[in-house]
């Protein structure tokens, strides 16, 4: 039994070691990432049994990927090594040409998570959850890759599984009006909603939280949470409202965020927590990952985020 399945594409990922453009950059990490995955990872260190849906390359760096997601305590028995496709990599370039921003470069066309299709979705191996999430990426990145999201979500919504989406639109991979067309009836299946004012706009042409989350709860869905990046985030039900800041804390790649809030949030729902903790849980695992390089390296246990959160009060922390 699995309390949480994900699917979605784990690239390999190089990030900059320096700041600036990546023609004057000559040293980078490797790294593995995903939104999915970043998710999936960080369901797994806060005490859940999390199964993942992918195809990795049969090479050095499927083997990579494969190796992490098993070590990290993730089910990968619905991992397939794809034998006719390469892996997915980008590349981070952190602080340019925005401060504090990261841009990030794709080579991930014809990979071989793009090559996920219906058959690889298990409706007894969906049917086991308690949750079954999915970003607005995986659907993007192919046609198969978006049947097999509907099988899924279908399966879900129909066996009584909870159904988490957080829209993350990639307007690389698709245009507005696809990711419009796709994503809107996607939204009507789930009873939890991660979204940002940004693909609001595109999704339901709407930018203010409050407007948003009436939009979208509208549709059947029990809790919209809008992230507001440096303002931190906030959430509705069709009863409830909560607000909670970012902390503050040194940036050093921003990049996976998003997807550590998702986690720390729809765990602390998971775990019977009110709106304003899973908010307060949320941003706390938010902002200890934009503290490093990579993706989720910084992802917390219920420990990190008892001593971050203990540290944000201004309690004593014993460390040693």
């Amino acid at each position: 039994m699995l309390d949480v399945i994900t699917m979605g594409e784990v690239m390999v990922q190089f990030n900059a070691c320096t700041n600036g453009p990546l023609r004057h950059v000559n040293y980078f990490e490797k790294h593995a990432a995903g939104a999915e995955a970043n998710f999936a990872i960080g369901m797994s260190r806060l005490g859940f049994k999390v199964g993942f849906i992918t195809r990795v390359s049969n090479d050095e760096f499927g083997k990579y990927i494969f190796n992490l997601l098993r070590s990290e305590g993730l089910d990968v028995s619905r991992v397939k090594v794809d034998p006719k496709a390469r892996n997915g990599i980008y590349f981070i370039q952190r602080n340019y040409p925005i401060p504090g921003r990261s841009s990030v470069i794709y080579y991930r066309k014809g990979s071989a998570a793009s090559r996920i299709s219906v058959n690889d979705i298990d409706p007894e191996y969906v049917k086991q959850a308690n949750l079954f999430h999915l970003t607005g990426i995986t659907p993007a990145l192919s046609e198969s890759c978006r049947e097999a999201s509907l099988k899924a979500l279908n399966i879900a919504s129909q066996s009584g599984v909870k159904i988490s989406i957080d829209t993350n639109i990639r307007l690389g991979l698709w245009s507005k009006e696809e990711a419009k067309k796709t994503l809107t009836p996607m939204l009507k299946k789930a009873n939890i909603v991660l979204i940002e004012p940004q693909d609001a706009e595109i999704l339901i042409g709407k930018r203010k939280p409050k407007e948003i989350a009436e939009e979208i709860l509208s549709m059947g869905v029990e809790i919209v949470a809008v992230k507001l990046g440096a303002d931190g985030a906030v959430a509705y039900t069709q009863t409830e409202e909560a607000k909670k800041p970012a902390y503050k804390v040194p940036i050093v790649d921003v990049i996976g965020a998003g997807d550590a809030f998702a986690a720390g949030f729809i765990s602390s729902l998971m775990r019977g927590k009110s709106l304003e903790e899973a908010l307060e849980i949320g941003n706390a695992a938010g902002a200890l990952v934009v503290t490093v390089r990579g993706d989720f390296e910084n992802m917390p246990s219920p420990e990190d985020i008892k001593k971050f959160l203990a540290a944000q009060r201004k309690e004593t922390i014993i460390l040693r």
